[in-house]
């Protein structure tokens, strides 16, 4: 009886699976499950070509004083950061030497205008003297001869004078321009030769910065392209520019040709040696087609994205890429305004795929 009963129980749970199971024919029918998908409609707009490139801050202009005289440091009014004005008296030198010099250039000015005098007068006298036959042709060339030599040391004398009073104002050593003292190289009671560094002084309104462009970049470039700069140190802080002057020649060893740019410096907050990134607009690409770079799927032969179809079913495009922009890269061939560029979901799908889209996707798409 149990051996019985056990039989038609596997009998009826065999035919109860049976009847649960569905056919072959059922699963083959299957609806797919559509894909969730994030579109975006491609729309044209205008590329800006950017150079950008790490440069440095250098003061506009920047001058060594050195000393033009000797003698000994009297007394210096500018020391390192202090600000200075154009003709402004920085460095004195003693010039007890120079005035002594000069009052001896002086004296002789008045003893050779002296000199001058007498010659003259003994030289129109011999004039008046010669055609009456009352003094000789030599007595006559000796008096013009003496006229000659005192005016000609007159002139010697007054060059000299003019001399000592040049050196005695090259005692006093002033600034070529309003700036800021950089570096000091004496010290009070010093003794300094000519040519010796004594001061060096920087104008750093405006402020100028060196950078160096590739040949790719260097020849879209204009004198007027507009200039953005971001200073390392100011980084919420984004300042415009002006480029002021054009290399004409490529540096021999990086062949990247030399730009300098001018940056107003009013406030003085930038200092020589900051670091900054310098992007300059060379140009622009109207009606660009600009996708997310994150869409493309890199193959060794080509390039690739999905685009949703009208049947909303993924369509792969093969697509030719052109420039980059930050996260975005130019499409050149593939893709035209008004497609619906599958921007997320795009990794999961293949060509033929139903796809969903999601009405945020569609109110972004718009």
């Amino acid at each position: 009886m149990k051996t019985k009963a056990l039989v038609t129980g596997v009998c009826f749970l065999s035919i109860l699976l049976c009847a649960c199971s569905p056919s072959s024919e059922n699963a083959s029918t299957a609806i797919p499950v559509p894909t969730p998908v994030r579109v975006m409609e491609i729309q044209p707009m205008h590329l800006p070509l950017v150079a950008e490139v790490v440069g440095r801050l250098a003061p506009n202009r920047e001058v060594t004083l050195a000393a033009e005289v000797g003698g000994v440091i009297a007394e210096y009014n500018a020391d390192i950061g202090d600000r200075v004005k154009k003709g402004c008296v920085l460095i004195s030198l003693d010039p007890s030497d120079y005035r002594l010099a000069l009052k001896e250039a002086q004296a002789n000015l008045a003893v050779a205008r002296t000199r001058l005098d007498l010659a003259v007068k003994a030289y129109n006298r011999s004039k008046s003297l010669l055609p009456r036959k009352v003094i000789t042709q030599d007595a006559y060339d000796k008096a013009e001869a003496e006229y000659l030599s005192a005016r000609a040391s007159l002139e010697k004398v007054t060059i000299l004078v003019d001399i000592a009073k040049a050196q005695l104002v090259k005692t006093q050593i002033r600034s070529p321009f309003d700036g800021h003292a950089a570096a000091r190289m004496i010290e009070i009671g010093q003794l300094v030769g000519v040519g010796q560094p004594l001061m060096k002084i920087v104008e750093s309104d405006p402020i100028r910065i060196n950078i160096w462009l590739p040949e790719k970049e260097y020849v879209r470039l204009d004198r007027t392209d507009p200039v953005s700069i971001a200073i390392e140190a100011f980084p919420e802080t984004v300042i415009t520019g002006t480029i002021d002057r054009i290399g004409i020649t490529a540096d021999e060893s990086t062949n990247t040709f030399g730009v300098e740019i001018l940056v107003d410096n009013s406030n003085l907050a930038l200092k020589a040696g900051m670091t900054a990134r310098v992007g300059i607009t060379t140009d622009t690409i109207a009606n660009a087609i600009l996708i997310p770079q994150s869409t493309v799927l890199y193959r060794s032969d080509r390039n690739e994205v999905f685009v949703a179809g009208s049947d909303n079913r993924a369509i792969l495009r093969q697509v030719v890429l052109g420039l980059s922009s930050g996260d975005k890269i130019e499409v050149t061939e593939g893709l035209s305004a008004g497609d619906q560029l599958i921007v997320t979901g795009g990794q999961f799908l293949k060509p033929g795929d139903t796809i969903m889209i999601s009405a945020f996707a569609r109110a972004e798409a718009k």
